[in-house]
């Protein structure tokens, strides 16, 4: 087998290639999504009945585009959501782009985590096909050694980065969209009630330093809004320090003399699993925003600074809102101010997309 490297992929790639790679999730072998000859050698290789209902893996949403695969707008917030990551979503394809694999003209798709399998899918300039190292109906083999052992001759080469260790999580949930209902095909390594819940009602979630002065302003006025307008979103925030500090004085009193009770507000330290049940993250500064990237690097469909989310025109010299911490009211008020101006802008972006 030859090992796939960045610097000779152009050599080593061909268009029936069978090669095994890692999503980020679990091992797989693939090819080409148009690629007829190799599809029929992985089903003789797998000893697969079903000769349809392959998933593809695409390297960004924007490729869906590419194919002019129709998404409604409720399934794009569950993808900018959850992907890159570990959910496969079943798609219409009336131009029937992919008849090798479709079925009935619906496809199923998933973006995977693995940014260096993303990265290969895009050289190649081709979606590929994703299964399980395994005869059809056995356990999926998840161990590099055991795989090269017993499959090696099913590969032509090997799309891996070279790491040492290799995670392994549960197969991907497989979600259908049909009728205006979800419907859950497989559960796997992501609760199917979270992300039903991420879709009847998504949750937006606001980041700042503290969570105790700009954020719960977002917050608590968007709360507001929302609830005005009957509107089905969550809204919460969050910060990078200590959890459990009440909200500053002089944002309580802002948000008081609007009318809004945040008398309730407790500090929340920002987790993984808070970045993973929101839908949009925005965040009060480009530092902000760049801190949650690096702990949550695939995060990247749904980080946005407040500014920056809201329009070009509040980034013009930054799309910074400042800390007013220590400060006097006059500029909690003054940020209050800016943090409505953008937050009302939000919510016309939010009956836009509903």
């Amino acid at each position: 087998m030859i090992m796939f490297k960045k610097k000779t992929q152009k050599a080593t790639f061909k268009k029936d290639s069978v090669f095994l790679h890692h999503t980020g999730n679990m091992f797989g072998i693939g090819c080409s999504v148009f690629s007829e000859k190799a599809i029929e050698r992985i089903d003789s290789l797998k000893q697969r009945k079903d000769k349809k209902g392959y998933i593809i893996l695409f390297p960004e949403i924007e490729w869906l585009e590419k194919y002019r695969i129709q998404i409604s707008p409720k399934i794009k917030r569950l993808m900018q959501q959850y992907l890159p990551g570990n959910l496969t979503i079943v798609l219409d394809d009336p131009e029937n782009n992919f008849p090798l694999v479709s079925d009935q003209k619906k496809i199923a798709i998933r973006i995977p985590s693995s940014k260096f399998l993303r990265d290969f899918i895009k050289k190649i300039n081709v979606p590929i096909i994703s299964t399980s190292v395994n005869f059809s109906g056995e356990e999926a083999l998840n161990d590099l050694e055991q795989i090269r052992a017993e499959k090696g001759k099913w590969f032509d080469l090997e799309v891996l980065s070279g790491k040492k260790r290799y995670d392994y999580s549960k197969p991907s949930t497989i979600i259908n969209y049909q009728e205006n209902k979800l419907i859950c095909l497989r559960e796997g390594s992501i609760k199917f009630g979270q992300i039903k819940k991420s879709f009847e009602s998504p949750l937006i979630l606001f980041v700042c330093t503290g969570n105790i002065c700009r954020s719960p302003m977002a917050e608590y006025y968007l709360k507001k809004l929302i609830a005005a307008k009957k509107m089905k979103y969550r809204a919460a925030s969050a910060g990078f320090l200590n959890s459990d500090v009440r909200i500053s004085p002089h944002s309580f009193e802002v948000l008081k003399n609007d009318d809004i009770d945040a008398s309730q507000h407790i500090s929340t330290h920002i987790t993984k699993e808070l970045i993973s049940d929101s839908w949009l993250i925005l965040t009060m500064t480009e530092q902000h925003k760049r801190s949650i990237l690096e702990f949550v690097p695939n995060s990247f469909n749904k980080v946005f600074t407040l500014s920056e989310y809201c329009g070009k025109k509040f980034c013009l010299l930054s799309c910074d809102i400042d800390d007013p911490i220590g400060m006097e009211i006059y500029f909690y008020r003054e940020t209050y101010k800016m943090i409505k101006e953008r937050i009302e802008i939000l919510v016309e972006k939010l009956e836009d997309y509903s």
